[in-house]
């Protein structure tokens, strides 16, 4: 049998023109309109999370619910650490050990304002953040950096977006990459391979955009569920064995903080560096950078963590001027005495 080739006007809806006859034709237009229907839709989904993902900050709602489980804990941990604080006192005072009473008392005064300045301090910075991480994309990108990333791919916003839906409503770029595929496809039952090509190369970028959406979430939850359980590791200072609980509290904290600008400063260089998607290896380019940007909660917070560690070592193992010169004196103590055998030998 024979068929018609009439290209669509829409190549994510092809009709090939097929006889009712022409089975083998019935069904590649059928699997061409299922795979472009679902570029279209992973389009949608692609926007959705990556609007979710640089858009979305921390509400004063959520604020409020973690301040009061942050109360919580406070009147649970406070007892815990009077019963700590007083135990270490009574055993400073037998080992007449005066500065670990005084350490002991004074991290005991203190847990509690210091808990609540970190706190205070940590939903301050995370508003920073936010809105450097908008600025900075603002003034290279001069735009939202979602909507160059979502260029990049070859999406923009639809003139129609439907009112209440789950996901947003986009558009290919009829000069990006995926377009020319699906127009390709969209010529006959022997071009379907074009549509699978698609569909590999969005869905990708789904994965990518899912990831990263992930991410940002988990940080920002990751970021009140700290605020909410600070009593629990920063009521520990002044604590003997106890002081690390607030030190990898502050190292997560400060981790979590800065992921969201390293996050769009990778996707930022990446959007720089691409422009349009006038290619298949432009979007897989996006596409890579997205999926390093997801894992920029953990860079963040390992970076910190080593940071942290290194100028502590750094701090510990100083010197002072008498160990300096006393560890001078010992290394030129052989050739000193070599001195003294060559001068007796003389």
């Amino acid at each position: 049998m024979m068929f018609v080739l009439a290209a669509s006007p829409d190549p994510f809806s092809p009709n090939y023109g097929c006889f009712i006859s022409d089975f083998g034709c019935q069904a590649s237009q059928t699997i061409a309109q299922f795979m472009g229907s679902t570029i279209r839709n992973l389009g949608d989904f692609i926007a959705t999370m990556i609007a979710g993902s640089f858009n979305t900050n921390i509400d004063p709602g959520s604020w409020e619910i973690a301040h009061s489980q942050f109360l919580f804990w406070v009147a649970v941990t406070a007892p815990i650490i009077l019963i700590v604080a007083l135990v270490q006192i009574g055993i400073a005072m037998i080992l007449q050990d005066w500065a670990r009473i005084g350490r002991t008392a004074a991290g005991a005064a203190l847990a509690v304002p210091f808990s609540v300045i970190c706190v205070w301090g940590m939903q301050k910075a995370s508003g920073i953040t936010d809105d450097v991480t908008q600025s900075l994309t603002t003034a290279v990108q001069g735009g939202d950096l979602s909507q160059s990333l979502l260029r990049v791919v070859g999406l923009f916003d639809a003139p129609k977006q439907i009112n209440g839906a789950a996901m947003k409503t986009m558009q290919f770029s009829h000069e990006g990459a995926i377009f020319g595929m699906a127009t390709q496809g969209a010529q006959g039952p022997g071009a379907v391979g074009e549509y699978v090509m698609a569909v590999l190369v969005v869905g990708l970028m789904m994965i990518a955009s899912l990831f990263l959406f992930i991410a940002m979430s988990i940080r920002e939850f990751g970021l009140l569920a700290l605020a909410a359980m600070a009593p629990v590791g920063l009521m520990m200072i002044g604590q003997p064995k106890l002081t690390a609980w607030a030190s990898r509290w502050i190292n997560l904290t400060v981790g979590l903080l800065i992921a969201k600008p390293l996050a769009a400063g990778v996707v930022l260089l990446a959007v720089e560096l691409t422009k349009a998607s006038l290619s298949i290896g432009v979007i897989l380019v996006a596409a890579g950078a997205v999926i390093a940007a997801s894992f920029s909660p953990l860079w963040a917070t390992k970076l910190v963590s080593f940071a942290g560690a290194e100028v502590g070592t750094a701090l510990h193992h100083r010197f002072s001027v008498r160990d300096q010169f006393s560890r001078v004196n010992t290394a030129a103590a052989p050739v000193r005495s070599a001195a003294r055998v060559i001068k007796v030998g003389r």
